[in-house]
Formats: C-alpha cells, structure tokens, sequence
C-alpha cells in the first residue's frame, strides 16, 4: 500500500502561483492507496463509500478526478497506461486546507511508477500531479503542494523558489512549541472560484506594470497601482520578504519571532490578499495575545487556522474556543497537534479489500 501525506504551510500563502517563496513540511495524516490490476477503471474510497466504474477516462466532477488527471498525464510521459482499481483510505481531512488533493494525486502517480517501473523522479512525479490538477482538474494552482508531498522529509521544512524550483530542506525545530492545526469546519463553495480570480488578478498587475514575473517586480513598482492591484501584489511583495525572514529565524532558532510573522501573514491575507472569512477571523482574533503565532493556511474562504503555541498554553485555552465558537456559530471545532512526516512512500500494509 502506499500512503501521501497532507501539508501545511508555515508561510507563504497564494505565493507559489506568482513565481514566490514557500515554506511548506508533510504532516502525519495521510491518503492511504491500494492499486490493483483491472479491466476497468475502478475508484474507491472507504471514507464516503463511493465508487466510480469507467470503462474509459472521461471527467466525472469527483475526487476521482485528481487520479484520472494524473493517469493522462503519465501517459503523455510513458504511453498508455492499463486500467487499475484505485482502493482509497485516509485521516487526512478533507476541504481543511491541508492538500488532501495533491496527495491523492502523488499518491496515485507514485504508485503507477511503481508498479509500471517507470523510473520517474519525485519532481517528475510532482510535476505531474501539479499538471493534472491544472491542466484537467481546472485548478490553476502553483507547484507547492505537489512538492511538497513529493518531496518533503521528517523534521524538516522543505523552502521552494517555485520561480526556479530549486527546494532546500530547512531543519524544523521548534525548542518548546509546537504547530496545531484547528479546523474550522467552514468549507465556502467560493474557494475554486476566487482563487482562480486571484490568480486573474495578480496576472493583470503584471500587465499594468509590463512585468513578466513577480521576480521583476519591486516595492517601488507600487507607485504606478492602485486599489485592489496594489493590494494583491503588496501582499505577495511582504509575503515573500516574511518567508526569507522565517528561515533565518528558523535558523537562528528565534521561534517567537515567527509567531509575529504569522500575525502579519493573516492580517495580510485578511485585508489586502482578502481569502480570509469571518469564522476563520473569529478564531485568530481570539488568539491573539493567547499564543505565539496563528493565521489561516490554505486557499482561503474557511479551511483551517495554523496555531504555533506551547502545548500548555494552547490546552489550556482551546476549550474555551471551542464553546465561543459553537456558541455563535453552531460549529464543532476539531484540532490536532501537527508531527511532520517524509513524503510519499510505499509500506508493508494492506487495506483489505
């Protein structure tokens, strides 16, 4: 069996389509895969007990998508590829925030390299899944998640030029917090939308300003936008400065500063990159002077809260959390404490299906 983990992003949000800095690491919840010769397509998941049969390859407007993607995407790469049954398992939520569909699809591409022999590399195979969840998904995202799953190791945080590609491995040490991820139970059916508009946006600030790349675009460039334009690309201009900031802290093992850079990345993600919604905003201003760091992570509209906190101080206040928001929201907020975890890899388990 095989198993791809989610992600989380300390920093560097709605930075990876716009030729940014990232600074993602695995965690240890996870899309569990079984694979099995077929004369058919078959595609199975434990959770939600749904299948899908298909004699051919066609979009079916399901999670099945993200495999099916990457099946077309392999056979650009090495011919056709045979129908196989695709058995799905996992812990790792859905519609947090947290890449469950980047993992199904390096889990899905790692598994037909192996078995196929195919003899593609991890950053092939990221490749591929980034391609398959822009080009037949229709979700223009970055390569960020894909790396990330592909290529990311335990105790590290892997920092991605996602202009260049080139990826270093930041050891993760955090002395005495630890990162927390607290779901807000909040899924707005807006999200593929304005992310894709965001995405828009940021490509029309390029034009104004007659840039080809983010890369070419400087703080001095500001003076020629305005409004929202100039929101958007001060937001990916500050994040970028944020995540250079964050290794060095990381480095220096200065963690209570990257608690501060995790305020601001929220409030900039709240006012001038505008993903944020009102129940997220509600648990991070409750936060606030509560605990080191917190923002929202993940394409934005709902999703999840990324806390960095001591264990004892985070228990202590996350009850009370819990009963404001069900009070004003009807929402049971759940959460877990965050453990890192390497990349995609196979293991000596089996579904039994």
């Amino acid at each position: 069996m095989y198993k791809a983990p989610g992600r989380i992003n300390i920093i560097g949000e709605h930075t990876d389509y716009n030729d940014g800095y990232v600074l993602p690491f695995a965690i240890d919840k996870y899309i569990y895969l079984d694979i099995k010769k077929s004369d058919t397509y078959l595609f199975h998941s434990k959770n939600s007990n749904q299948e899908i049969s298909l004699k051919n390859l066609m979009k079916t407007d399901t999670w099945a998508d993200y495999i099916i993607g990457v099946i077309l995407e392999l056979e650009k790469r090495a011919g056709k590829i045979p129908p196989f049954k695709f058995y799905i398992d996992s812990d790792l939520p859905i519609g947090a925030g947290l890449s469950s569909s980047a993992a199904l699809e390096i889990a899905a591409a790692y598994a037909l390299n192996d078995i196929l022999d195919l003899n593609l590399s991890l950053k092939d195979l990221a490749l591929i899944g980034w391609k398959a969840e822009n080009n037949f998904v229709g979700l223009n995202c970055g390569i960020m998640d894909q790396f990330t799953i592909a290529l990311a190791k335990i105790n590290h945080a892997l920092f991605i030029d996602t202009y260049t590609q080139k990826h270093e491995l930041i050891p993760l040490d955090l002395k005495d917090y630890n990162f927390y991820i607290i779901d807000s139970g909040i899924k707005h059916k807006l999200g593929n939308s304005e992310y894709n508009t965001r995405r828009n946006q940021c490509k029309k600030a390029l034009n104004k300003l007659n840039k080809n790349s983010f890369r070419e675009v400087a703080y001095e460039d500001l003076k020629n936008l305005n409004g929202l334009l100039f929101n958007r690309v001060k937001h990916i201009l500050d994040e970028n400065k944020r995540v250079l900031k964050t290794i060095e802290a990381l480095k220096n093992n200065n963690i209570e500063l990257i608690g501060n850079y995790l305020f601001e990345s929220h409030k900039s993600l709240k006012e001038l990159y505008e993903v944020s919604c009102e129940e997220i905003d509600f648990i991070v201003d409750f936060l606030k002077d509560k605990v080191l760091g917190a923002r929202i992570v993940g394409g934005g509209f709902g999703g999840s809260v990324l806390v960095l906190s001591k264990s004892n101080e985070f228990e202590m206040l996350i009850n009370e959390l819990k009963f404001k928001y069900k009070n004003k929201y009807n929402i049971d907020l759940s959460y877990f404490k965050v453990k890192t975890s390497n990349g995609v890899e196979y293991f000596e388990e089996d579904m039994n299906i």
